[in-house]
């Protein structure tokens, strides 16, 4: 249980750390990267939690 939290917890502060650089530098390039990486690494985190549930 204490996996899952910590997991949701690191993912909530990569998004608060990505938002920055949109914020800031409103390039759309930027905006996609940022996009992208917050997918990959939501992905990720689903991909490894739905797999310990088995």
């Amino acid at each position: 249980m204490i996996d899952r939290v910590m997991a949701i917890i690191s993912l909530l502060m990569l998004f608060a750390f990505l938002v920055v650089v949109p914020i800031f530098v409103p390039h759309i390039e930027l905006i996609i990267v940022v996009t992208g990486c917050a997918l990959l690494a939501s992905y990720d985190v689903w991909r490894n939690l739905a797999s310990q549930r088995k």
